[in-house]
Order: structure tokens, then C-alpha cells, then sequence
């Protein structure tokens, strides 16, 4: 067996989640999971959401004195959330990978299919397969955020864009942008685990030649994009809105996602202070979707 883990969940109201993700994605910066409740259907029919549940979040933390210490600052500060039930169990690495599996059925977004790599899967004539193993960067496509980014990016990206991938998870979406025709990707991830996965999904679907995979967020030595998705969080949005904006030739176009419609103003605001404009908007049960163009 190999290193022993402690897998924390949190048990929280569709409400809370993106408060509570931020606060256990300050504990434990390695990822967080977000699994909703479901009925699986059959292991390649998917499942269906139970609507209105509580939704499991999840992270991981070593068995160490260093987790200890994490862990109950993670107890102390979801103290302010009292609906918010957290347990943990032990879990070995090696089963963490292979646990996964179990849950996750093939999701179909525009013309975009992500396929699960163990799933046996016959594409429509007009599909672009993803095929994704998420390994420990938790981005499987079925989340309503990465939904709404694959459609969107469905709907506008065309071939030659260069595009710009704001918190890369498990590299979904910059393999996404170039099976819609990108010439170039530039990918940003903080998460070290979730770069490796990425480039490892990257290079597993053909897509490793058009992708450059950086740490940190967009700054200085890359060239102007034509685009920039960013599914990442309202705060991080609006924190990142000026370096986005800032990234993009004067022509350029943003895909902002990752949070609920009650933030949705904020990060339109956000945007609006270094010359972006709303120009359409999808969403999907609580989960918000903006597109913006600079003026």
C-alpha cells in the first residue's frame, strides 16, 4: 500500500457550496471534489441529480502532524456554517484513483462529448470526443459550470483562436478549445497534481502539440489571446479580472464561470472596470455563465 490520506467531506446545502468551497479549498490547496447526489443509471448511461440534496465536498489531507493542524483549522472555520456536517475516514492512494470510477458515465455539451477513459463509447457523427481520466484534479465534466463553459466554448471557438484556459483542472477544457479548432492554449493551474493530470489528458487525446501548461495566473510572456474561459470561483473571477482583461487582444472575449447567479452582478462588475461588457449569459439550476467583450 502506499501513503495514507484523510478524505474530510462536508455535507452541504446546495446554498452553501461555493461559500464552503472556499474556505476547505483554503485548507487543503491540493483540490476539492464536488459530488452531487445521484442515481447512477448504469456504468455507461451516467446518472441523474437529486435536486435540492445535500452536496457532498471533499478533500484530501495527509495523515501527519500537518494534517492534523489542517484539519482543525477546517473544522474551526466551517464552524460558522452549522448545516455544514464534516466527517472523515481513512483512504489509501491507491484507492483514491481507482474509487472514482464507480461514479462517473459519459456527458454531452454542444457537440462536445466527455468520455470517461475506461467507458466504451460510439461517438454521433458530428462529436469531438475528451477522452478524461481525472485522477486526483477532479474535473469530469459533470459539474453545471463545466457544462455551461463546454457549450460555450461550443458556440465560440473558431479554428486559429489562441485561448486562454484560467484554472486548467483536469485540462477538460483547453483539450475542449482545440478539438473545436484552437491553433494555441495557454493553460494556467496553481495545483501542481491537477498540471500533471492535465498534461497527461492532454497528451492522452492528441492535444499536447497546442497546449502550454503554466503555473500561477496570466501575466507576462504570453501573447495576446483571442479568448479566455475561467471556471474557477466568483472571488477568483473578480480577482483575476484586471490580469484576464489585461491578456486579451482588443478584440478578445471572456468565458467566466464557477459560481452562483446570486454572485452574478459582482463579477459582471468586475469585468465592467477594466472595459469588458456582458453580451450573453447562460445558466443551469444555481450555476451562472457570463460572456463578455471588451468595449
Amino acid at each position: 500500500m502506499t501513503g495514507l490520506w484523510y478524505e474530510i467531506t462536508a455535507e452541504t446545502p446546495p446554498a452553501l457550496v461555493e461559500a464552503v468551497s472556499a474556505v476547505m479549498r483554503e485548507a487543503a490547496p491540493g483540490g476539492l471534489a464536488v459530488e452531487e447526489p445521484v442515481d447512477l443509471l448504469g456504468p455507461e448511461e451516467g446518472y441523474a441529480v437529486r435536486a435540492g440534496e445535500p452536496v457532498a465536498l471533499r478533500v484530501y489531507l495527509p495523515a501527519s502532524e500537518l494534517g492534523a493542524v489542517l484539519t482543525q483549522q477546517l473544522r474551526e472555520d466551517l464552524a460558522d456554517f452549522p448545516a455544514v456536517e464534516l466527517t472523515a475516514r481513512p483512504l489509501y492512494e491507491q484507492d483514491w484513483a481507482v474509487s472514482w470510477r464507480e461514479f462517473f458515465g459519459p456527458v454531452e455539451a454542444g457537440r462536445i462529448a466527455i468520455v470517461p477513459s475506461w467507458v466504451e463509447y460510439e461517438a454521433g457523427p458530428d462529436q469531438l470526443v475528451v477522452r478524461l481520466d481525472p485522477g486526483q484534479a477532479f474535473g469530469t465534466g459533470h459539474h453545471e459550470t463545466t457544462r455551461l463553459c463546454l457549450a460555450a466554448l461550443d458556440a465560440t471557438v473558431q479554428p486559429g483562436m489562441h485561448v486562454l484556459d484560467v484554472g486548467a483542472g483536469s485540462g477538460i477544457l483547453s483539450i475542449a478549445a482545440v478539438k473545436l479548432g484552437a491553433a494555441r492554449v495557454d493553460a494556467f493551474e496553481i495545483d501542481p497534481i491537477a498540471a500533471d493530470v492535465a498534461r497527461a489528458n492532454c497528451e492522452a487525446n492528441g492535444a499536447s502539440a497546442c497546449v502550454a501548461m503554466h503555473g500561477g495566473f496570466p501575466g507576462d510572456g504570453v501573447p495576446p489571446a483571442d479568448l479566455a474561459v475561467a471556471n474557477v470561483s466568483a472571488r477568483a473571477d473578480i480577482e483575476l479580472a484586471a490580469g484576464i482583461a489585461g491578456a486579451l487582444k482588443p478584440s478578445g472575449r471572456v468565458i467566466a464561470s464557477g459560481f452562483l447567479t446570486s454572485d452574478r452582478d459582482d463579477v459582471v462588475a468586475a469585468f465592467g472596470e477594466h472595459g469588458l461588457r456582458l453580451t450573453a449569459e447562460r445558466e443551469e439550476r444555481e450555476w451562472a455563465l457570463l460572456e463578455l467583450a471588451a468595449n
